[in-house]
């Protein structure tokens, strides 16, 4: 029997996005009394989420035009991961998109879309008003609503016709988005914790990775094994006939024949090492952002328990959808689960948290790095993603940036005491105290398996230490060979 334990709804933290813009370094002339009040709570509830003392986590809602992105770009996740492998290729080699996920494996439970965001460095990157003015919004093309029925080819629910052919665009103009809210709240966090390392290693970088998930449901799974062994059955049984080839353009019909090909795109980065690899090459290698609801165990999850590596995440609230088969392809919609929550999970202070927040916003995440470069200023957040427990036909979307230093930026470890470990002190702490219960002796055996599979960090970091090779060491610990979560 799997241990369980229970977990505790955390609505995290919010701050409205116009309320950054109070932290400009350019004076506006227009500041006075209300103005400074606002600044001044906006700073407060900084700290409280993302400082020594709290969660690691922090909402912001009210970004212009980021609910109709949204809405347009995470159904796309599904429909990627269900397309055969052949247009899929095709899709992705086109709009400079690649996986860092292996595509080919059948059973695998998450699909993982990835894109190397890079801004104009000759535009100034942090006057951040073109959200709200931007010309060419692609959200607001004519003839193209925010929301359609679901189509005879089952998977373009909530999306233009042609969302698909703008997967680039989309990527592009939602993932800066995403990175300049990491420079707000950066600068927000300088700010609190003194100095202006966190915004400025961001914009000296300049790069950011983006990435869409699909978290499949157990149907998924069901229809991607059945074209694997489909596609197996039809070369074994063809083996001496000529194959007709697959057509360039992309068909969406349930009728279509999985054919042939690769998949992805590689991308290098400034150290020469890949971005973007092939599921091939890259497989186990990122922490990325990878599956509970009232009740917690080691079983049931997406996503294994990590810390992410680098200086913030920025995620989308997820989308959830409900999928079945129709009479002639598989058909899915939008749905709201019955706890409200985002299946993301949180470990903090000796509890387990499920994180809920509203539909709009967005969640950033203080990651390792930036915990580092504060001087432990900040709190780094240990957290996986769960399955609905009950709803095996629940998809999960969403979109995420991951913002770091440079690849050649030295992370500084003297007098630096890690999160994970003060977590596992606090827990063998508070454990130590329990009453002998059958309860508390489960949840103390699930904490104690949890913290198991976290590298700790004296491990991964060392004096002089460069972002690269903290990288490195954190991946290889985790995923590599006699990794902790090798086989996860």
């Amino acid at each position: 029997m799997a241990l369980t334990a229970p977990a505790t709804t955390l609505d995290i933290d919010e701050i409205a996005f116009s309320d950054l813009f109070l932290l400009s370094p350019e004076p506006s002339g227009t500041a006075d009394a209300d103005d400074d009040g606002r600044r001044r709570r906006l700073l407060a509830t900084v700290w409280a989420a993302l400082g020594r003392g709290g969660t690691g986590l922090l909402a912001v809602a009210g970004v212009p035009r980021a609910a109709a992105l949204r809405r347009r770009l995470l159904p796309l996740a599904r429909r990627l991961a269900l397309m055969d492998q052949a247009s899929r290729a095709h899709l992705l080699k086109k709009h400079g998109v690649g996986s860092d996920v292996p595509l080919k494996k059948p059973d695998r439970s998450v699909s993982s879309f990835a894109q190397l965001l890079r801004h104009d460095s000759g535009k100034k990157f942090h006057s951040l008003k073109s959200l709200s003015d931007a010309a060419g919004s692609i959200n607001t093309r004519t003839g193209c609503p925010e929301v359609k029925p679901a189509g005879a080819d089952g998977f373009g629910e909530h999306t233009c016709d042609d969302d698909i052919e703008n997967l680039g665009e989309l990527f592009k103009e939602l993932g800066l988005c995403m990175m300049e809210i990491g420079i707000l709240i950066a600068r927000a966090c300088d700010v609190v914790i003194g100095g202006n390392q966190l915004e400025q290693s961001i914009t000296d970088f300049g790069s950011a990775k983006a990435r869409l998930i699909h978290y499949h449901s157990e149907l998924d799974n069901r229809i991607i094994k059945e074209k694997s062994a489909n596609r197996r059955n039809f070369f074994v049984n063809n083996a001496a006939a000529a194959v007709t080839p697959v057509s360039d353009h992309i068909d969406m019909s349930c009728h279509q024949r999985p054919g042939p090909g690769g998949y992805g795109s590689r991308m290098t980065r400034q150290d020469g090492q890949a971005v973007v690899m092939s599921g091939e090459e890259k497989e186990g290698r990122d922490i990325a952002v990878q599956g509970q609801s009232s009740n917690i165990s080691l079983v049931n999850l997406w996503q294994e328990w990590h810390y992410d590596y680098g200086l913030l995440t920025v995620l989308t609230a997820p989308l959830f959808l409900r999928s079945a088969l129709g009479q002639e392809c598989p058909v899915s919609e939008e749905c709201s689960l019955p706890d409200g929550h985002t299946h993301l999970q949180l470990f903090n202070k000796r509890r387990i948290f499920s994180v809920r927040c509203s539909q709009e916003s967005f969640i950033v995440q203080i990651g390792e790095a930036a915990d580092i470069l504060s001087g432990g200023k900040l709190r780094s957040t240990l957290h996986a993603v769960s399955r609905p427990l009950g709803l095996p036909n629940i998809s999960r979307e969403t979109f995420v940036v991951f913002v770091q230093p440079s690849w050649d930026k030295t992370l500084p470890s003297s007098g630096y005491s890690s999160a994970d470990e003060d977590d596992s002190s606090d827990h063998l702490e508070s454990t130590s105290r329990s009453d002998g219960s059958a309860g508390s002796c489960s949840e103390h055996m699930l904490m104690q398996d949890i913290l198991m599979k976290i590298p700790p960090l004296s491990s991964r970091l060392k004096e002089g230490m460069t972002f690269a090779e903290f990288s490195r060491q954190t991946t290889k610990q985790y995923y590599g060979g006699g990794g902790i979560q090798q086989n996860s």
